[in-house]
């Protein structure tokens, strides 16, 4: 289904389908964000997430990529973990040392993933999956996700709606949520719609947007979750920050 939204004229759309749902996604993540926490970001959606942190939400957050650049400023949206649009903003060009050590510390206070498939205990998977036929399709693999998910104090994962994507096990665990001594792992993953919590050992429905309903959510995906009891109402983004996202979105 073809999604929109209109400006304040209703005189036509100013951003159209997957930049709408990519920002809601991201705007949900950023919920869970508080401000000068430092921030692991992951390549895909966590960029955007991380850019509507700087600008909208939480101005003082300090960002890290995998490459060894600190205290980036993310503007338009990286390729990688060391593009040249965020090498150029950091105020500090590391070794993969450097952030990784950070990591190991706990000077990491969220994490931000994405990944192919994320089951109901919150592990996820972006090395292989199986097709109905039993071919295995080869993904990319790990990156440092393997590290984030079990050294970050928290991780937050950001994902599309797509119901082949959430599952109750994955084919394959890349990033187990298995988190060291006190960490937290991955707490919870966010959507165009919702939010989901981990922090009970097995997925919630948290969080909902205010245009949507919390039981066609949960039945829209894989999942035998149940909603809680303290279930949030969050209202949707702005349309200033879609056009924000949208101009972030197709800009690198």
């Amino acid at each position: 289904m073809k999604t929109e939204t209109l400006n304040k004229n209703n005189q036509g759309p100013l951003v159209l389908d997957d930049s709408i749902l990519q920002t809601r996604a991201a705007f949900m993540a950023t919920t869970e964000i508080t401000d000068h926490q430092t921030i692991f970001v992951g390549i895909g959606l966590p960029c955007l997430v991380a850019h509507i942190t700087q600008n909208h939400t939480t101005p003082n957050c300090h960002l890290v990529f995998e490459s060894g650049l600190t205290e980036v400023v993310c503007k338009t949206q990286p390729l990688s973990t060391a593009s040249a649009n965020i090498a150029k903003t950091s105020k500090m060009h590391g070794s993969m040392l450097d952030v990784f050590s950070m990591l190991q510390r706990g000077e990491i206070d969220v994490g931000l993933l994405s990944a192919a498939q994320i089951d109901i205990f919150g592990n996820l998977n972006s090395s292989k999956l199986t097709t109905n036929s039993g071919k295995i399709i080869s993904l990319p693999g790990s990156g440092g996700a393997h590290d984030i998910s079990v050294l970050a104090n928290k991780v937050i994962v950001v994902m599309p709606a797509d119901p082949r994507r959430f599952v109750n096990n994955v084919d394959y665990i890349t990033s187990p949520n298995n988190p060291y001594r006190n960490r937290k792992g991955v707490v919870g993953v966010a959507t165009p719609d919702a939010y989901f919590s981990f922090e009970t050992g097995q997925a919630v429905l948290q969080k909902i947007y205010s245009d949507r309903d919390a039981e066609e959510i949960n039945a829209s995906l894989n999942w035998d979750t149940k909603i809680s009891s303290k279930l949030e109402t969050i209202s949707p983004p702005s349309n200033e920050l879609f056009k924000d996202a949208s101009i972030f979105l197709n800009t690198s």
